[in-house]
């Protein structure tokens, strides 16, 4: 059917368009085509009875509303991707015509059927939760968990609380092996082929229970009634046997080992091992308790009896408490000079010409001498000094090492009014440090020669010091310093502190700093 066009004209009422009588006409010739049509067609839909239809081939239908709109149908609505209901609770059905299928994909829906047309299975990616009774009349392969309310039922099975029941009263492993990591728990008189198990106790029909080749341990205790037959035992933690027990010839009751007729008891200790008794009595009188020997009956003696020419030797020191050897020799048939380790006597020893009463050592022989002596080049010590081992020469003095040894050292002069002294102290401080004290009362003045060295830096310094004092104050002057610095590396100052004259050094680094000095100390 051609397009009719009316005529409006170019202005209102202009007389340039179409009669109303012409107009008209066309309207008429317009209805009657479309009311003659079997359908209403357009360039792309056609509209026939209750069918709405492409007219381009392989064309497709689209409804597309316009913004937020959708396509509503008297009870459905298409908004995007979604079928939603628009009648208060009602369904949406999908109902194919006589033995057609509702097909999404290749998953087919016909009736209470589900089935894949494209392969033998259909996968399930979430968790299913099924209401009611599952059935299956085939395999069924889990790979996963499987989790079961507490009652559910499998067959006879039924699945409660931690315990599987089955309806006949048995449940049967077959030829299978049953493993647990956990505690396997069986109500009192369970069987297990012939072991019955019963509170505490393990039976066999047969009258025996075999380990076979099998180790049998407990931490426990082992009760062994009746007559028991063991082979090789070995026990590792503490046994208790009640009643007697004889193993080979030895026979334990209670708290007595016995052996049969005239037979000794030996304790043989393997390798470098020892036989270890705390506490043992001998013929009821000998008591050996730790490290004491002695005996258990009043008043009777300790003996000890070596057999034939044997003598008892004692390999360590003897000590005898409170007590004398009288009409005995020492070192042989005839008398010999004895050697102690440590002698101890309740109140002096005399030794020869010399007594030791507490810690005093004197000559006992009118106007002799107490003589110190060395064995060879051995010398005397005495509090940490050794002393020298033969005399010095004229005029020589005694002077340490500063270690505790003594030797004669020769002065340079003689001197009736001073003492010279030399010495090295190192201060590895910035503080005011003390270098050197003399007693006021018995000193004046003093002279120092002192070298000062700064081995961190490379620091040098000589230089001479004068101190007096007046009893309270000190007083001092340096001079004469020579060193490879720019300055001096310390500050000199002198005090009274405690009855002596102090010098005083206050480094400028804190760098370890030694210092060498000789001292001329003048009398008062």
């Amino acid at each position: 059917m051609p397009r009719i066009n009316l005529n409006v004209g170019t202005n209102a009422n202009d007389g340039t368009g179409d009669t109303l009588r012409d107009a008209m006409i066309n309207v008429n010739t317009m209805f009657t085509e479309i009311y003659n049509a079997p359908g209403i067609s357009t360039d792309t839909l056609t509209f026939t009875g209750n069918e709405i239809s492409a007219v381009r081939s392989n064309d497709d239908i689209v409804f597309a509303p316009a913004g937020t709109g959708a396509v509503v149908l008297p009870a459905l609505k298409f908004n995007g991707n979604n079928i939603e209901g628009t009648r208060t609770n009602d369904d949406i059905n999908l109902l194919p015509s006589g033995t057609g299928r509702v097909v999404f994909g290749s998953i087919a829906i016909n009736g209470t059927t589900l089935s894949s047309d494209d392969s033998s299975s259909i996968n399930i990616n979430e968790g299913l939760i099924v209401d009611g009774t599952l059935a299956t009349s085939g395999a069924a392969t889990i790979t996963g968990t499987v989790t079961a309310a507490t009652g559910s039922t499998f067959g006879n099975l039924t699945i409660a609380n931690g315990s599987i029941t089955d309806s006949s009263g048995a449940i049967s492993f077959g030829n299978e092996n049953l493993s647990t990591t956990g505690t396997m728990t069986a109500g009192s008189g369970s069987s297990i082929g012939n072991l019955t198990l019963a509170d505490g106790s393990i039976t066999d029909s047969s009258g025996a229970i075999s380990f076979g080749n099998e180790n049998l341990s407990t931490t426990g205790t082992l009760t062994v009634d009746g007559l028991t037959t063991l082979g090789d035992l070995t026990v590792t933690g503490t046994t208790t046997i009640a009643g007697t027990v004889t193993i080979d010839n030895l026979t334990f009751n209670d708290n007595i080992i016995g052996s049969s007729s005239n037979a000794d008891i030996r304790l043989v200790p393997g390798g470098t091992g020892s036989v270890i008794v705390d506490s043992l009595t001998i013929d009821s009188n000998i008591n050996i308790t730790d490290n004491i020997i002695k005996t258990t009956v009043s008043n009777s003696n300790l003996e000890l009896q070596p057999s034939g020419t044997g003598t008892v030797i004692v390999h360590s020191d003897l000590d005898i408490n409170g007590g004398t050897i009288d009409g005995t020799t020492i070192g042989g048939s005839t008398a010999a000079a004895g050697t102690f380790t440590t002698l101890t006597a309740n109140t002096s020893v005399t030794i020869d010409g010399v007594t030791i009463t507490d810690n005093t050592v004197s000559a006992n022989a009118s106007n002799s001498n107490l003589e110190l002596t060395g064995n060879g080049t051995g010398g005397v010590t005495i509090s940490g000094f050794t002393f020298p081992t033969s005399d010095g020469s004229s005029g020589q003095f005694i002077k340490t090492n500063g270690l505790g040894v003594l030797s004669f050292g020769t002065a340079g002069a003689s001197l009736s009014h001073s003492d010279i002294a030399d010495a090295t102290t190192t201060v590895a401080s910035s503080a005011t440090t003390v270098l050197n004290t003399f007693a006021v009362g018995t000193y004046r003045s003093a002279k120092y020669f002192i070298s000062i060295v700064d081995a961190t830096n490379g620091r040098y310094e000589i230089v001479e010091a004068n101190v007096t004092h007046d009893g309270s104050d000190a007083y001092i002057s340096t001079f004469g310093s020579t060193t490879n610095y720019t300055g001096p590396l310390t500050t000199f100052s002198a005090d009274v502190s405690g009855g002596n004259a102090r010098v005083l050094v206050t480094n400028i680094s804190d760098n370890s700093t030694v210092f060498k000095f000789q001292a001329i100390y003048i009398d008062v």
